[in-house]
């Protein structure tokens, strides 16, 4: 009997230790629970009014100016049978380029301010639309600066090759290059990106991001396309266009001076032709180089601190800064390094102010003429 009470006793004291344990257990786990909620900060977007109105103000500015000066360059060149070249083609559709990315330039605006973390009620599809059009004209331009460089070379060292190049090689050439970079900028990013609600408290990459980015079930495809595609489109280009600076920068300076008028000429011609590459590939790494230099920082994985989401937004932004602010300065650096584009321009804008002088002056004389009948 006493062997059985023992046996009893003992039983309900483990009877008692387990229902302690587990116990102790969930108040630890409620505890901790608890802490989780208590210590899980909440969601702070990391800009406020203050860079919304100032970045607002950068892209509307750049905007304008971009269009202003890519369609006044445009008309210039095509109202011109002077300026009709192989290289003056090229200047065309780089404009076409520019133009492009300043009037999609809005939607950049609005995904990185009022529709960071909802991109409503704007419809998803300008979503798709604005990166695979902000991608596709990326290698438009590289490839084009390329071209340009290339045919810049070729002219300066072995100009008989050259005189062999029609204005119709020049463009096909240029309609492949478009052609080229709709198919593997254009629809691939259209298919990769998207617009959608991000968990800001996850550890996935896209917490810090914006609404409108790259769907996460395309990232692997993504993060190949851009190595493969950034590294032909946008890096080979880029250092091409460099080394043939270089080359046509030699090449012009160890040609052995002469005195004919006719020599004179022909190194001025040289001189402006090398100023006005070095301008458009010093615009060019104005814009790009941050550009490149944030592709490779955004995709490596951080922690989704407020420190590292405050950092990728305003590094993201100042890079677009960088790209717009290059590409309203290609207008005036194609003028800068050719005088008969400068003559061509001023003859024009006087042209168009003349005509807004005389359709204002008739218009008061009009008025005043209909006041005296009346009167």
């Amino acid at each position: 009997m006493t062997s059985q009470a023992t046996m009893l006793q003992s039983t309900m004291s483990s009877f008692d230790d387990m229902t302690f344990s587990s116990a102790a257990s969930h108040f630890n786990i409620s505890a901790f629970n608890t802490t989780v909620v208590a210590t899980q900060q909440p969601y702070v977007r990391p800009f406020g009014t203050a860079g919304i109105i100032m970045s607002a103000v950068i892209l509307f500015s750049c905007l304008v100016i971009g269009v202003i000066g890519n369609i006044l360059t445009i008309v210039v060149i095509l109202t011109n049978q002077k300026l009709r070249n192989l290289f003056m083609y090229f200047i065309v559709s780089l404009c076409v380029s520019d133009l492009t990315s300043a009037l999609i330039s809005w939607l950049f605006l609005y995904r990185r301010t009022w529709g960071f973390d909802v991109w409503d009620p704007i419809p998803g599809i300008f979503c798709k639309f604005y990166w695979a059009a902000d991608v596709m004209t990326n290698y438009v331009t590289a490839s084009h600066i390329f071209s340009f460089a290339l045919i810049r070379y070729i002219s300066i060292q072995f100009p008989i090759r050259f005189s062999k190049i029609k204005l119709i090689h020049g463009k096909i050439w240029i309609g492949l290059i478009w052609f080229v970079c709709f198919c593997v900028g254009f629809i691939p990013w259209f298919i990769f990106f998207g617009a959608r609600v991000r968990d800001r408290y996850s550890d996935s990459p896209d917490a810090r991001w914006p609404a409108c980015t790259i769907n996460m079930e395309w990232y692997d495809q993504y993060t190949l396309a851009t190595k493969v595609c950034y590294s032909i489109f946008l890096y080979a280009p880029s250092v091409g266009v460099v080394l043939l600076s270089i080359l046509i920068g030699i090449t012009v300076k160890s040609r052995p001076s002469m005195s004919s008028q006719e020599d004179s000429k022909r190194k001025q011609k040289e001189k402006q032709a090398v100023l006005q590459l070095v301008l458009i590939v010093v615009s060019f790494l104005i814009g790009y180089v941050p550009f490149t230099a944030y592709e490779f920082w955004s995709t490596q994985p951080r922690p989704n601190t407020m420190y590292f989401k405050s950092f990728d937004y305003w590094f993201g932004m100042s890079e677009y800064f960088c790209i717009r602010i290059s590409e309203c300065l290609n207008p005036i650096f194609y003028n800068l390094g050719s005088a008969k584009m400068r003559k061509c321009t001023a003859d024009l804008l006087r042209k168009m102010f003349r005509c807004k002088r005389q359709r204002k002056v008739a218009h008061m004389s009009s008025s005043h003429g209909t006041q005296n009948f009346g009167v």
